[in-house]
């Protein structure tokens, strides 16, 4: 357990804190408390041949990232018939048919670019030359 009069979860952006009813006991309870995760109790069982601690049940659903409509339209575009694709953010801009200024949308994927790839299998770079700025799609798992 953690104790609150030293102040040691404060300190701490988070905590996990795993209890078992008894020492010997097979069964656990994982708590999952902090600023950047939502507050969860984890129902764990050990398994003896394996020697790592399953998941039983969760108490509250884990939560999901909401879609995300940029990456949904690239991955319309950007698919088995059409697997790379390269060009200038304004480019992109027209090809998408969306109302972003080419700026706000190489920023708005360089933040979401793990999310495209884990999501959609597509890998997404961006790079500046003396030509100008180019982005490029590859479809990398269909």
């Amino acid at each position: 357990m953690i104790s609150g009069t030293n102040g040691l979860l404060g300190a701490a952006d988070g905590a996990f804190l795993l209890q078992k009813e008894k020492r010997t006991s097979n069964a656990a309870t994982l708590e999952i408390s902090g600023r950047d995760q939502q507050d969860q109790k984890l129902y764990l069982s050990r398994n003896p041949e394996r020697l790592i601690w399953e998941l039983e049940k969760a108490e509250t659903e884990l939560w999901k990232e909401p879609p995300e409509p940029l990456l949904e339209e690239i991955a319309k575009h950007i698919n088995a018939d059409l697997p790379e694709w390269q060009g200038t953010p304004t480019e992109l801009v027209a090809l998408l048919a969306i109302d972003i200024q080419p700026n706000a949308l190489t920023k708005k994927l360089n933040v979401n670019a793990g999310r495209l790839f884990n999501e959609y299998g597509i890998r997404y770079e961006n790079s500046r030359s003396h030509d100008g700025r180019k982005v490029s799609f590859q479809l990398v798992q269909a």
